[in-house]
């Protein structure tokens, strides 16, 4: 069955949509020394090229059930992130902490848990969680967390593999809300107000 792509929508937001990457990040380089907006520029280019890759392939939703695919498709994400060594650019930081976050998230859903989660029907189950926990008027994306817990609770799958979609989902949210303030960041790591490394012990202790 598919994925219930609106709850889903958080964790695979880097993941899938290769062919944003490059503008997304683009938005954010606004200024910078010499030496970062040149490097900042590989970076861009080494994005572009992994659009330019995988632009044609995701074309439709069927992409996502492509295992073999988005496996690349993280690969190459890993590939560049390791290209940034110890950089004193924001961006860079910023890109860094932002495409480990991908990888992270892709790890846990096309890893061991994937057989399990490709085949179970998480619609009827996020709408039964999301009607008792989200409040009228307000923004599911805000109780996306705590809805994770009860979706994993009703699906057939290990322990391991429930574990797996919360840790996803709760990494998705943090991953979007801080591109949500990438300026806000950008700046705090340029005035030395704030060490940004994506921490994947942070999610450790869910469903444990």
């Amino acid at each position: 069955m598919k994925l219930f792509l609106v709850f889903l929508a958080i964790p695979f937001f880097t993941v899938s949509n290769a062919s944003d990457i490059p503008d997304l990040f683009n938005i954010l380089i606004t200024s910078g020394s010499k030496k970062c907006l040149t490097e900042a520029q590989d970076l861009m280019k080494k994005l572009k090229e992994t659009k330019d890759q995988h632009d044609t392939e995701f074309g439709n939703i069927d992409i996502l059930y492509n295992r073999e695919l988005m496996i690349s498709l993280i690969n190459n994400f890993k590939s560049i992130s390791s290209s940034i060594k110890s950089s004193n650019c924001s961006t860079s930081i910023f890109i860094k902490y932002f495409l480990d976050g991908a990888v992270f998230i892709g790890d846990q859903i096309y890893g061991e848990a994937f057989s399990c989660l490709s085949e179970e029907d998480l619609e009827p189950k996020f709408t039964d969680c999301a009607n008792s926990m989200v409040p009228n008027n307000s923004e599911v994306l805000d109780y996306l967390k705590p809805v994770s817990f009860c979706v994993a609770s009703k699906i057939q799958c290990s322990k391991e593999d429930q574990k797996a979609l919360v840790v996803a989902v709760h990494a998705g949210v943090d991953l979007f809300e801080m591109f949500n303030n990438g300026k806000e960041i950008l700046e705090k790591i340029e005035k030395k107000q704030m060490r940004l490394e994506f921490q994947p012990k942070k999610y450790a202790h869910l469903l444990s």
